[in-house]
């Protein structure tokens, strides 16, 4: 898992800093930009559900991952040769929907080891954080040297090792999967735990906070251009985040103490204030303070949300319930990322004050249900369980 979850990260390490430089260098404008990064999003509505599905579903989910790292490859490729700015925009958008449905199916994957073996979620998780440091770093000061033109071959390669590690990824052994099945209790319904107002309460309040990240993925490394930061001052950038991130997850096993809500709360009050602060970050000092803060406003709510969906999901369900989140999170961040071409083709940087309303709602309906819905709740230590 650790192996895969590097690989995997090799993709964002590329895409996330360095996508939108691509999709300039090729014509298009800020707001085609928002537009082609919003794709994938949207798109998350029908593939997020089917991809959840097909992985609950599968003989195994590493063959889902594997049919899933195929797809991104195959769309992304063409990409790569063609000229029309909308035919540039379906296959770049298509290639990342279905390498993201790798995340839900991949995920379920490593709490299948939490739950069966009492493996270390955070300490499989992380080596993706490492992975998108090391890449980011790397792809910065290699498109200092060469420039965009050697953006696609990187995204391509990330791809290919991406596929490569799903094929090295465990498989639950027969004999323990039996014993599983038997000790299995009667299956909750779906609709009562995936629809019910808990849940309900941390796919949109995580929803909301990765939405909070729209405009700065967009349009993040433009801005630092501008601002005159060389292609390794960027990377470093970019690293810095995920470092913090990093720390985060490695120390994921020591906050399993505290309620879930109260790290997804966190998360929403770092975002307020990571975006209200940044339009004044005008030094490389400066936004890298900032960065750290991706510590909380990702780390945090990540691991509140995976700790919320351990503990209260039936396993057969936790695909799916990756995936709900995901639609919330997708449609919230298409929101945010169509805004985004606008909003800094009129504002500027100026644009990140409205990422914070974001960040601020999703701290409001966590206060909304701990203090009114749920008070008797509210202490630490767990997640209430959800109806049978």
């Amino acid at each position: 898992m650790s192996a895969f979850y590097a690989a995997s990260f090799m993709v964002s390490g590329v895409t996330v800093p360095f996508l939108p430089v691509w999709l300039r260098e090729r014509g298009f404008s800020a707001v085609e930009i928002a537009a082609c990064l919003a794709f994938p999003l949207a798109a998350r509505i029908v593939a997020s559900p089917a991809g959840s599905w097909l992985a609950d579903r599968a003989p195994n989910r590493r063959l889902a991952i594997i049919f899933f790292s195929i797809l991104g490859l195959c769309f992304f490729v063409p990409a790569i040769f063609v000229s029309p700015i909308p035919l540039v925009l379906l296959l770049t958008g298509l290639a990342v929907t279905a390498w993201q449905l790798n995340q839900p199916a991949a995920d379920a994957l490593a709490l299948t080891g939490v739950r069966r073996f009492g493996v270390d979620y955070g300490r499989m998780r992380v080596w993706g954080s490492i992975s998108f440091v090391v890449v980011s770093v790397a792809a910065g000061v290699v498109f200092g040297w060469f420039g965009a033109p050697i953006l696609a071959p990187m995204i391509t390669a990330g791809f290919v090792v991406c596929l490569a590690a799903a094929f090295a990824l465990p498989v639950t052994p027969p004999a323990e999967r039996a014993a599983d099945d038997a000790a299995r209790p009667v299956r909750r319904s779906a609709r009562a735990i995936l629809l019910s107002p808990q849940f309900l309460v941390v796919a949109s309040s995580t929803g909301l906070i990765q939405a909070s990240h729209g405009l700065f993925y967009s349009f993040g490394t433009i801005e630092w251009q501008t601002l005159g930061f060389s292609g390794s001052q960027i990377g470093l950038l970019w690293a810095a985040g995920v470092i913090a991130e990093i720390v985060m997850f490695a120390v994921s096993s020591r906050l399993l103490r505290l309620h879930p809500h109260t790290l997804i709360l966190i998360g929403a009050l770092a975002a307020v204030l990571r975006w209200t602060l940044l339009p004044f970050a005008a030094s490389l000092a400066a936004n890298l303070v900032l960065q750290l803060l991706h510590a909380f406003t990702f780390g945090a709510s990540f691991v509140g949300m995976q700790l919320a969906i351990a503990r209260s999901v039936p396993e057969e369900m936790t695909a799916s319930a990756q995936g709900l989140c995901m639609v919330a999170a997708g449609v919230l961040m298409a929101l945010t990322t169509l805004m985004a071409g606008p909003l800094y083709e009129h504002f500027g940087v100026n644009g990140f004050w409205a990422m914070s309303a974001f960040a601020a709602l999703a701290a409001a309906i966590l206060l909304f249900d701990r203090l009114v819905l749920q008070p008797q709740s509210a202490g630490e230590g767990g997640l209430t369980r959800l109806p049978r």
